[in-house]
């Protein structure tokens, strides 16, 4: 932002992580925090949270949708009268536009525009404040990449040791072993550690696995990778792991040996690019390259999910914290990267006759090179990871 603007953050901040990040204080309901040009702050929030909000939150002034009554009155509904509120705190204030992010509802923009108040948006406020982490932040995203690691481990370990029964399909504790199965192990372990997989987790084989970001069903099969991808919150922080790895019961094919080496060359010349002052775009430009130099191809858009060559058919990675996917992406416009800007970097490859094949880190981009979060094993084997 050029100048200092007044600005408006609004809706309801476990499911607004941008308005989370500015004021680091939950309710089930809509909050709205204003941020003045002049210096000062109104956080407004449901009466009966006001006290909590007034020991918690960062904000001058905390107060209810009551004390900033228009002149026509407030809504029987909660949301509206927030939103007509919020007006008429900023018309009070005399200010005469606010600047807001991409996630405002459009509820308040409506009562805003109605006061005479105008509403200018921004693409970067909201955004660029979360790019670059804070040490705090980096190490709530260090122990979030450690417990999904822990997961991981748990997951194909538990796959590796399955027994293959009838035409390969594998059987744990005498019963099958299905994608669904391993996904409730996983969600059940992460719970006992104080984690959120609310947006379930991926594990998934041919001949789904062509579709990249099938979450899988059904049986599990001896011989062909699994990917395992892994991407759950820490309740006690809000900050995200994201994890992915591969794993076979058996004995891997060629191809998949073949397909293994060329994902993990490609993801580990994606983290050495990775670097503050380079760009999104370039990292990528260097992941794909290495998987054309094994053999492989990049194709994107609407491409046919059955072929039997294996393809990469994605971008390379993604911004990561309190969402799992953050602007900026790793890929094609990627944008220039930022100091302690925390990224993931997941090359992968698939086919629907060999598989697929994911391996997948979390990155920081530091000023002189890259750190990995949580290093994991990234072999097919992990009968004795």
């Amino acid at each position: 932002m050029a100048s200092k603007s007044t600005t408006l953050l609004a809706g309801i901040a476990s499911q607004n992580a941008t308005l989370y990040h500015r004021v680091r204080f939950l309710v089930p309901d809509s909050s709205v925090i204003i941020d003045f040009a002049g210096g000062n702050s109104v956080f407004l929030v449901r009466d009966i949270e006001m006290d909590r909000a007034r020991k918690e939150a960062p904000a001058d002034l905390v107060s209810c949708a009551a004390a900033f009554t228009p002149e026509g009155g407030l809504s029987g509904d909660r949301d509206t009268a927030l939103a007509q509120a919020a007006a008429e705190c900023v018309r009070q204030a005399g200010e005469t536009e606010v600047m807001v992010d991409r996630s405002l509802p459009y509820l308040y923009a409506h009562h805003l525009l109605e006061a005479g108040i105008g509403v200018t948006y921004s693409e970067d406020f909201g955004v660029t404040e979360r790019r670059s982490k804070t040490p705090e932040e980096i190490e709530h995203l260090r122990h979030a990449q450690k417990i999904t690691g822990e997961a991981m481990t748990y997951a194909c370990r538990t796959i590796a040791k399955a027994k293959p029964a009838a035409e390969g399909i594998l059987q744990y504790e005498g019963e099958v072993l299905t994608s669904e199965r391993i996904r409730a192990m996983i969600t059940a372990f992460l719970i006992e550690r104080n984690f959120s997989n609310s947006q379930d987790s991926i594990v998934v084989t041919v001949p789904h696995v062509a579709d990249c970001h099938h979450f899988g069903t059904g049986p599990l099969k001896a011989n062909m990778p699994i990917i395992v991808d892994i991407f759950p919150m820490d309740n006690a922080t809000r900050y995200h792991g994201d994890m992915t790895r591969t794993v076979v019961c058996g004995e891997p094919s060629d191809e998949c040996r073949k397909m293994h080496a060329a994902v993990r060359a490609a993801k580990d010349a994606g983290c050495e690019a990775l670097k503050t002052g380079t760009t999104g775009e370039a990292v990528h430009r260097v992941v794909a390259k290495e998987i054309e130099a094994h053999g492989f191809s990049m194709v994107r858009g609407d491409a046919r999910h059955d072929q039997e060559t294996a393809t990469m058919r994605h971008g390379t990675g993604h911004g990561i914290g309190l969402e799992v996917h953050e602007p900026i992406l790793l890929d094609d416009g990627g944008g220039e990267i930022l100091e302690n800007e925390v990224f993931t970097v997941e090359p992968g490859l698939y086919s629907g006759t060999f598989g697929g094949v994911r391996v997948e880190d979390m990155v920081v981009a530091t000023r002189d090179g890259h750190e990995i979060l949580s290093t994991l094993h990234e072999g097919l084997d992990w009968k004795e990871s």
